[in-house]
């Protein structure tokens, strides 16, 4: 086993106009050939497979009250590639809600509304 491994979980989230990026260290416990099982400063072990990291997560399954939020496990040395890549997908998702927006703000224009006499 590489003890040398540092695993972090770098996680991203926007709220309304602010931006907060958190820098975790996890502890590694175990490796086998195909995951890492890593332990945080508190709650239980994790079960990283070696293909998902460096591989970031959508946590906002859906758009609510201003907040997307994204995190992706890597080792050290890795960082700031995942902080940019966090940042690429939260602003894809960020233009993906802004392009269903305008396509809902077309339809309502399209309407006629009938007023009653």
């Amino acid at each position: 086993m590489d003890s040398h491994i540092r695993i972090v979980k770098v996680s991203a989230a926007i709220e309304k106009d602010e931006f907060d990026v958190k820098v975790s260290h996890w502890r590694l416990l175990l490796e086998t050939n195909r995951y890492y099982e890593i332990k945080g400063e508190d709650g239980p072990v994790k079960r990283i497979y070696k293909e998902k990291l460096n591989t970031v997560v959508d946590e906002s399954k859906s758009y609510t009250a201003g907040q997307l939020s994204c995190s992706a496990f890597c080792i050290e040395d890795r960082i700031n590639e995942m902080q940019i890549e966090i940042l690429r997908k939260l602003q894809l998702k960020i233009n993906d809600y802004m392009n269903q927006l305008h396509l809902n703000q077309k339809a309502i224009e399209r309407q006629t509304i009938v007023r009653k006499s």
